[in-house]
């Protein structure tokens, strides 16, 4: 995307291990800005309830999150 001088608007982090909160704090705070748009949203999950802000109950739910985004993402590209 940043060869094509796009940017990122979406940033989505899902993990299962024990480390989750610890990626999540370098994702969100080494991200390279550069390659964020101004309103880039950034979402960090579990899988399965941890000692975490937010999780996703189990791989199913992850695979119908995916796939809602996977939709969207469809609907909202508009040709060039």
């Amino acid at each position: 995307m940043a060869e094509n001088g796009k940017k990122v608007d979406f940033v989505l982090c899902i993990d299962n291990d024990r480390s989750s909160e610890d990626m999540f704090e370098i994702v969100d705070d080494t991200a390279p800005r550069s390659i964020l748009s101004a309103g880039a949203s950034m979402f960090a999950c579990t899988v399965d309830q941890k000692p975490s802000k937010y999780y996703l109950n189990g791989t199913t739910k992850v695979k119908t999150v995916l796939e809602s985004l996977a939709e969207f993402s469809d609907l909202s590209i508009s040709p060039d």
